[in-house]
């Protein structure tokens, strides 16, 4: 089966009377301009600094001492879950459930310790608060 071809219809031509009154064409805006790289001062003010990578910024962040006692409470409660589970190696599954067990107390501790902190944040900002009056 043969396709049809059809025509398109020829375009219309503007007179000239009415091509002198048409609107002339828009032109495109300028493009931005490139943004200026950040000088020192500025990531010195406080503000992020790109240049800097994101193993940059975990590093950064595990280096913090909250950090590290935060990771050292869930360290220990995960340990001790872990050591305090019976597990035999005859046993299916029991090395899987121990180690569930131990994430269960690790992520516990963990929030309780981020609990505690936010806490204390709080209790200081308000003993401020109740000082500066």
């Amino acid at each position: 089966m043969a396709k049809t071809v059809t025509k398109k219809p020829a375009p219309r031509r503007r007179s000239k009377a009415k091509a002198a009154t048409a609107s002339p064409k828009r032109s495109r805006p300028s493009p931005k301009p490139a943004k200026k790289a950040r000088s020192k001062a500025a990531s010195a003010s406080g503000r992020i600094d790109n240049s800097k990578s994101a193993a940059d910024a975990l590093i950064g962040l595990l280096e913090s001492p909250l950090v590290a006692d935060i990771l050292a409470a869930g360290a220990a409660a995960a340990l001790a879950a872990f050591t305090s589970s019976r597990v035999s190696r005859r046993r299916e599954g029991g090395s899987k459930q121990a180690l569930k067990n131990a994430a269960k107390a690790a992520a516990t501790a963990m929030g309780a310790r981020i609990s505690e902190e936010i806490e204390e944040i709080l209790e200081s900002a308000k003993s401020a608060k109740r000082g500066a009056r």
